[in-house]
């Protein structure tokens, strides 16, 4: 699967990320997965949490592809590591600038969460629907919830 139209890579980087990508699928991920696409879905989230309007089985599926690249920057040669590295330092600035810290493991209702779980998964937005639908009592119905 290879994504021949990247800008963020070279030939051979992309080439290294493809096999990745592999080692992806072959650990179980989806047969669309790539580090290229990883890479692009988390810059998106990190830009527009605050406006979230999706629901927290997709957000929890975002934060599973925050997993992912962190899986693809162990498997990543040095030289790309620091390349790939720098980019998701960039989103992942945005995402904490976007977010608050998840002090009453709201998101624990939701996804298992443990001591080894990415730093990520203890965030939580911290405007937008989202964080509203987080914020309300679980005994509430919600919005969506009534229709």
């Amino acid at each position: 699967m290879t994504n021949s139209g990247s800008i963020l890579f070279d030939a051979s980087q992309q080439t290294i990320l493809d096999g990745v990508g592999l080692g992806l699928r072959a650990q179980g991920w989806a047969r669309h997965v790539t580090v290229d696409g990883l890479l692009r879905e988390w810059q998106t989230l990190c830009v527009s949490v605050d406006r979230y309007t999706l629901t927290i089985d997709d957000y929890t599926n975002d934060l599973c592809g925050r997993d992912g690249l962190e899986i693809a920057l162990m498997e990543c040669p040095e030289h790309l590591r620091s390349r790939l590295g720098v980019l998701i330092g960039r989103a992942d600035k945005e995402f904490v600038a976007r977010t608050e810290e998840d002090s009453n493991c709201t998101l624990g209702r939701y996804f298992r969460i443990d001591d080894a779980s990415g730093w990520w998964w203890k965030r939580r937005p911290a405007v937008g629907p989202l964080a509203d639908y987080l914020a309300a009592p679980i005994d509430k119905p919600h919005v969506a919830d009534r229709a």
